[in-house]
């Protein structure tokens, strides 16, 4: 029998958080929430989630500090991070080559601290399912 994929979705912004929740749990996913990295944390260790949706700008600890806690202890580790930025993605084109440097170094600091993959708010529902799917097969999540 298959289990619930869980997902917690940590982001400051609660329009977020509600549109990723009912999306994700249209598709079958039992998702959880976060406003805050602080809260993030305790839920990710209470809750042992197989993918973290993580906003990159929140006040106090922002998504790279998240996700690199994550990492660095033993019982989240292996929680996959999927992050979430209304900064831009590098594929976008680039009409300030300011903003694309920022772009490139925000994505290559995330993966550096653990991510596993980048989607740009405003995230079209589609794109965000496809891959969720894609980073829960790949990440070997057992049913």
């Amino acid at each position: 029998m298959n289990r619930q994929h869980r997902i917690l979705a940590i982001d400051d912004d609660p329009l977020t958080l509600r549109i990723v929740e009912r999306v994700l749990q249209k598709h079958g996913y039992e998702v959880f929430t976060a406003l805050d990295g602080h809260d993030g944390l305790q839920k990710a260790h209470v809750l042992k989630p197989d993918l973290v949706i993580l906003d990159i700008m929140m006040p106090g600890l922002d998504g790279f500090q998240v996700c690199r806690r994550l990492r660095e202890d033993p019982e989240t580790a292996v929680i996959t991070v999927l992050m979430l930025t209304a900064r831009g993605a590098i594929d976008k084109p680039a009409s300030d080559p300011v903003d694309f440097a920022q772009r490139v170094r925000d994505q290559l600091k995330g993966y550096r601290v653990g991510a596993s993959d980048f989607l740009t708010k405003p995230v079209k529902a589609a794109v965000l399912v496809e891959r969720v799917q894609s980073l829960i097969w790949s990440g070997g999540v057992k049913d």
